[in-house]
């Protein structure tokens, strides 16, 4: 099971363990790409990135956490959206701000089999 229940997701960034989530395609600027995110826990509560990144995978390439950032100013991992104290209180934020699925929460490194499945079923 790739999927992560809700009390899954909450139970791994507990253990300091980062959530991911593939969000699909994103239009920024003028310009079409992907949109993943990240809830990263560490000492001063779990900091929420969003990716904006170019499309450049191929059946050999989808890390997407790899692809370059939309905007050249943004840094590799993305932009910061917040740091929240409690683990609960980000995935709220996620889901009700950022259109996060609460069933769809994966462990870090797996958003890439993510885009995978994404390019399979969008050619």
């Amino acid at each position: 099971m790739r999927h992560l229940i809700p009390a899954f997701a909450l139970a791994a960034l507990r253990r300091g363990q980062q959530v991911e989530q593939f969000l699909g395609r994103v239009e920024r600027d003028g310009q079409r790409g992907l949109r993943w995110i990240a809830l990263s826990p560490g000492s001063s509560g779990v900091t929420i990135y969003v990716s904006d990144v170019e499309d450049v995978g191929t059946d050999n390439f989808f890390d997407i956490t790899e692809f370059p950032p939309l905007d050249p100013e943004e840094e590799s991992w993305g932009r910061m959206i917040a740091v929240l104290p409690a683990p609960e209180d980000a995935l709220h934020l996620a889901e009700r701000d950022l259109a996060a699925d609460p069933q769809r929460w994966v462990n870090q490194g797996i958003v890439c089999d993510e885009y995978q499945d994404f390019r399979k079923m969008n050619p």
